[in-house]
């Protein structure tokens, strides 16, 4: 996670913004009126931006300001959910008003936080941060005294966060990369054609589709940093809930896991039987269920929308036995090596398949298209880099 600025300094910046008053803005925040302008100039400083125009009225954003306000602003609402949600379940014998996390707590313990959601454990928070695991530990204890509920639950594997740490875990790592949407906005507002997009890739998707989006969106970004992502559904999902990919390319699950994303359907995909050429269903005009059951499978994960289409086609009753892989190399290398066949969609092989190394067998699966698309988070507010992919997919998709 790469540094971040103050969180207080982001409150000053954002009252100021639009109490178009310093003295207001140190009212509001309950700081001195010098220390509001020294953290309205470290902000102009580290962005290299001039966010205000001061008049004899007071201050006000430039063009600039407001696009950094956008971002802030984002980023403090969700911080503020968050306290308003710790509020319902602050202890009854605490004196603390409700709400006290979003004006208490520091960028450094927010995020300990986020790390200790991410990594599992205070030491490996600690190497990830490049910090101390004392100066961790203690980040995360002091967010917990703020936030005067539970956080964490200690583990036989070390330490686990309670509902309420993930939600504000959530939050705060979701306003921490609005904060760096910030900078990637404001250096496109500045005529600099940059930008970073992280992908995050379900096997259909890394074949074909995704090489094609993203070299003709570096054609427009040629200087834009580009990260793809892979793993499995439940792993790309917690992560682009996290904030830690931007939007999620492949197979939709309809309805959507989780109230907090969307899904974006792209185009329909449909499935075959694929073998390797030269297998003894090779070259059948018709084959019956009873000889597809006859020989081993390869399939992916069960609770994949595939692995449902292949129980529900095929039924197999595991005699001839399974070898279940997300891993389309395994898979490929499997169908080439053996007798087995499974249920995919041809682009994934597209190129065996061109090369004449596998095959599709004749077996009508059009009743069972799965459909294929974007899953994104609610609300989601892409970059001018994130949403030329957007509409790259979607053009390719017609």
């Amino acid at each position: 996670m790469s540094e971040l600025p103050n969180i207080h300094h982001l409150r000053a910046f954002a009252l100021a913004a639009r109490l178009n008053s310093v003295h207001r803005a140190a009212a509001a925040a309950h700081l001195s009126q010098p220390a509001v302008t020294q953290a309205l100039a470290r902000l102009e400083k580290r962005y290299g931006c001039r966010f205000f125009e001061r008049r004899s009225t007071g201050v006000y954003p430039t063009e600039l300001g407001e696009i950094m306000l956008a971002r802030v602003e984002r980023a403090l609402d969700l911080i503020a959910d968050a306290a308003r949600r710790l509020a319902e379940n602050v202890r009854r014998t605490s004196s603390r008003k409700p709400g006290a996390i979003d004006r208490l707590a520091t960028t450094a313990q927010l995020r300990a936080l986020v790390a200790i959601a991410r990594t599992g454990g205070y030491s490996a928070a600690a190497r990830e941060l490049g910090l101390a695991q004392p100066s961790v530990h203690r980040a995360a204890r002091d967010l917990e005294r703020i936030a005067d509920v539970p956080l964490f639950d200690r583990i036989s594997q070390g330490v686990a966060l309670t509902a309420q740490g993930r939600m504000l875990a959530l939050r705060a790592a979701l306003a921490f990369r609005e904060i760096e949407a910030a900078t990637d906005d404001l250096e496109e507002a500045k005529g600099l054609v940059r930008g970073r997009l992280t992908i995050g890739t379900l096997p259909l998707i890394r074949t074909e589709i995704l090489p094609d989006a993203v070299t003709e969106l570096s054609k427009l970004y040629p200087q834009a940093s580009i990260r793809i992502d892979d793993g499995s559904y439940s792993s790309q999902l917690q992560a682009l809930r996290m904030g830690e990919i931007d939007l999620l390319v492949g197979a939709l699950r309809q309805p959507a896991p989780a109230d907090d994303v969307e899904e974006v359907a792209l185009f329909e995909d449909t499935l075959a039987v694929i073998v390797r050429a030269g297998h003894p269903l090779h070259g059948k005009q018709t084959i019956t269920r009873e000889e597809l059951r006859a020989f081993p499978w390869i399939v992916p994960r069960e609770g994949t929308p595939t692995r449902d289409y292949f129980e529900k086609a095929i039924g197999h009753d595991g005699a001839s036995g399974l070898i279940e892989t997300p891993s389309l190399v395994a898979l490929r290398g499997l169908l080439l090596k053996s007798d087995r066949l499974a249920i995919v969609s041809p682009r994934q092989v597209t190129y065996e398949v061109r090369a004449g190394l596998l095959t599709a067998l004749p077996v009508d699966f059009s009743g069972l298209a799965r459909p294929i698309g974007l899953t994104l988070r609610k609300n989601w507010r892409p970059t001018g880099l994130q949403a030329a992919f957007v509409k790259i997919l979607r053009g390719m998709a017609v």
